[in-house]
């Protein structure tokens, strides 16, 4: 466990406080990449009973903040999140090329298709499915790249996307950022039946940063 001493939290709300001491220490480095986070050891620390604990650790791992690891507990993932971060304006840059490589290419079935993916992600927001959610994200803007005629940039943006998977579980464990994405996808696709091809590139290049932009805002506001 880190030197630096834990902090005592009040008796209100004690998971979401709990969860907002342990995801800070994560971020700001003060536990190690792969150390193991004990219920008990954190329960030990905080002054608080092990249940807001246990519930605050399970939130984070399904945010991809710990792992879960059978039958020994929760561990801090190997991948530091700044590294992930790093990757989101890479991602941007090279979605904006696909898209201009993809748009010409375009029929009325990919619109579609762009549309039925679309609503599936809808149907996913009610289902809390997170899983489910990033990989209609995936396949939407799969589809979009694989117009490009670019097969490596293709696999090279799926590497990508795979590898910021964590962070994007994170973005859409919630409801309204998920809302958020599925309103993001409905104007690029409108912008896309309407031949507005500057207005579909910037939303192109914007919608994979939301989730960059949408955690730097959180850490503002926790800080």
């Amino acid at each position: 466990m880190p030197k630096t001493p834990w902090p005592k939290v009040s008796q209100t709300t004690l998971a979401d406080q709990a969860y907002k001491v342990i995801r800070s220490r994560i971020l700001a480095g003060d536990m190690a990449l792969g150390e193991f986070v004990r219920e008990q050891d954190v329960s030990a620390a905080l002054g608080v009973s092990r249940t807001p604990v246990r519930e605050a650790l399970g939130r984070l791992s399904s945010e991809g903040f710990l792992e879960r690891i059978p039958h020994r507990g929760f561990r801090v993932p190997e991948e530091p999140l700044d590294t992930l971060l790093e990757l989101y304006p890479i991602v941007a840059a090279l979605e904006l090329l696909a898209g201009r490589l993809a748009i010409p290419n375009l029929v009325p079935a990919d619109i579609e298709a762009l549309k039925c993916i679309n609503r599936e992600l809808a149907e996913s927001s009610r289902d809390g499915d997170v899983r489910r959610r990033i990989d209609l994200n995936n396949r939407f803007h799969h589809l979009l790249c694989e117009r490009s005629g670019s097969g490596r940039l293709t696999d090279m943006l799926d590497d990508l996307r795979s590898q910021v998977s964590r962070l994007e579980h994170w973005y859409y464990s919630q409801q309204g950022r998920t809302e958020e994405s599925i309103a993001h996808h409905d104007e690029l696709i409108r912008a896309l039946e309407e031949g507005r091809t500057d207005d579909a590139l910037a939303l192109l290049e914007s919608n994979m940063a939301m989730t960059f932009q949408r955690f730097a805002e959180d850490q503002i506001e926790d800080d």
